[in-house]
Order: structure tokens, then sequence, then C-alpha cells
């Protein structure tokens, strides 16, 4: 009965710790994806761009995402271009202006 015990112990201790391990691996990730779009990276940018919309691991954040899917956009990016036409649909006038100077800006997703 006892060999039983501690494989049920062991069973559990790893559930709880193997998230704990792949949420590090996750962030560890996400910095080396924005410090590579921060860097003019067309395929991070858009990448971050998607994470932004869609709200994985960030806020959805529509106004983020139009920055970088303009930075990746402006480097030839076609999937960039395609997303950007999909989101001036949604964003206002204003939300619009703010992705324009945010896209112009050295980071344009400050806000988390």
């Amino acid at each position: 009965m006892y060999p039983r015990r501690l494989k049920t112990l062991l069973f559990w201790i790893l559930l709880a710790v193997i998230p704990i391990g792949a949420a590090q691996e996750d962030s560890a990730s996400l910095a080396a994806l924005r410090a590579a779009a921060e860097k003019g990276q067309a395929d991070a940018q858009y990448e971050l761009g998607i994470l932004y919309e869609f709200g994985y691991n960030f806020p959805e954040h529509l106004v983020s995402a139009y920055a970088w899917y303009n930075r990746a956009a402006n480097q030839g990016n076609a999937a960039a271009a395609h997303r950007l036409e999909i989101l001036k649909g949604q964003l206002s006038p204003s939300d619009l202006k703010k992705a324009q100077a945010q896209s112009q800006s050295p980071t344009p997703s400050t806000s988390r």
C-alpha cells in the first residue's frame, strides 16, 4: 500500500510543478519575441501583433496590435498588411491615430 501512496503523491507534485515550468518557458519565449520585434524583425512584429489582437498572454489591445502589424507591413509582411485592413474597420478614428503614432515610437506597445 505504501508504494501506491508514494506514486499518488509524486503524481500530484508533478501536476502542480509542471505548469510553473511551462509558464516560465512561455514568459521567456514572449520576452525573446518582443526583443526580436523591437529589433525590427517583421515576422516577430507580426506575431506580437497577433498576441495583442487576440489577447494571448496580453490583454486584448487592438491599438498595440495595429502598431505592430503596421511595422511588419511596412517591411513587406503581407499577412500583417491584411490584418491591418481588418483592424482599420474595428478601431475608432481616435484609436487609429493612437495606433499610427504608437507604430512610429521606438517600442510600439508599452501597455500590457
